[in-house]
């Protein structure tokens, strides 16, 4: 669904789910808008209300909708999207933020006045997203964008060297980015990233569902329990500092403001056995080291005060929103602040 779509049908479910007299009014609305601005109207009331659009909303992005809001008038927050789940619904209940969905689901609460909820209508199955961005390789190309954005400079070529994309895939991308607004070609090997923040959920949800499964090469267990700074060290030593340190550990790195569970590990995908021997790993589901391939340096950050490699703020915003855990979404929130803040909404 688009924005538009959304916005209707979400205009729709509240429409349908009010009595008389009480309305929801929308003003006008500019595309540059971050937020959609209503009045809520009825008979003794008539209240402020900011709204924000989101497709496929996550409950991990939920800590991040505040920035989404525009520090005007508005009393009251409010989130359009095509559908919010139960365990969303609970954490926007938390959070004081009211929604609607395509579903038919909705819930406002005006203290005397009005109390709306109704949850549990799901959707239909439907196929999976389509486009270019949806998949391993056009997550790559996304977070060469963001990594380098807003202002990218670099040829198809250029690209193709750095990530391992055919120009053909990244032509399409980039073609389908510019089509939905998203992306800007100013020349040949010039682009500009004018929606940041759609782009960042783009890439996200390709990450996710397409790069991450494609670049897991297994998860294991310990057979001798060691520090992580020891075993970082020995797969450094191993592979001769081609290791990269992703996830929950680079993300302490880089906030200072995470207790890292699981060590993910990005090494060349065929010297993963010789890692696996040094730290005399053995496969588990349960297990709290991760290996990855390392297709490419890209992902690498700038080097900290500590020697070891580790994602970049991109890689790492979506490795934490990926894995969906409430203490993590806080601090991909806090990363966000500090390292991307150019992709928030009111930036």
């Amino acid at each position: 669904m688009t924005g538009t779509d959304i916005r209707a049908a979400c205009e729709t479910t509240i429409a349908q789910l009010l009595l008389p007299p009480i309305k929801l009014k929308r003003k006008r609305v500019r595309a540059t808008d971050p937020t959609i601005s209503y009045r809520l109207v009825g008979s003794d009331f008539d209240v402020g209300v900011c709204v924000v659009l989101r497709r496929r909303l996550r409950p991990s992005e939920i800590p991040q909708l505040v920035s989404g809001f525009t520090q005007d008038a508005c009393e009251y927050r409010m989130v359009f999207t095509d559908y919010v789940s139960a365990r969303a619904a609970e954490k926007l209940k938390e959070a004081g933020i009211w929604f609607a969905d395509a579903q038919g689901n909705a819930s406002m609460n005006l203290p005397g006045k009005l109390l709306l909820h109704v949850a549990g209508n799901r959707p239909q199955a439907t196929p999976p997203p389509k486009g270019q961005h949806y998949s391993a390789a056009g997550a790559k190309v996304l977070h060469y964008l963001l990594k380098h954005g807003p202002d990218v400079h670099a040829t198809y070529r250029g690209m193709r060297e750095a990530i391992g994309v055919s120009i053909d895939k990244i032509g399409k991308l980039i073609r389908e980015l510019e089509q939905a607004e998203l992306l800007q070609v100013l020349g040949r090997g010039d682009y500009r990233v004018v929606d940041a923040a759609a782009t960042l959920r783009l890439w996200v949800d390709a990450y996710e569902a397409k790069l991450a499964p494609a670049l897991l090469l297994g998860r294991y267990a310990l057979a001798v329990e060691y520090d992580r700074e020891f075993l970082i060290g020995e797969a450094q030593s191993a592979l001769e500092d081609k290791v990269v340190v992703g996830g929950e550990v680079a993300a302490d790195a880089l906030t200072g403001h995470l207790r890292p569970g699981l060590l993910r590990l990005y090494v060349p995908e065929e010297h993963v056995t010789r890692v696996r021997k040094k730290l005399l790993l053995a496969p588990s589901d349960r297990g709290s080291i991760e290996l990855c391939n390392l297709y490419s340096r890209e992902i690498v950050g700038e080097p900290a005060s500590s020697e070891t490699a580790t994602t970049d703020p991109v890689f790492v915003y979506a490795e934490l929103m990926a894995d969906g855990d409430s203490r993590l979404a806080e601090t991909a929130a806090r990363l966000r602040q500090e390292r991307l803040a150019w992709t928030l909404p009111n930036s």
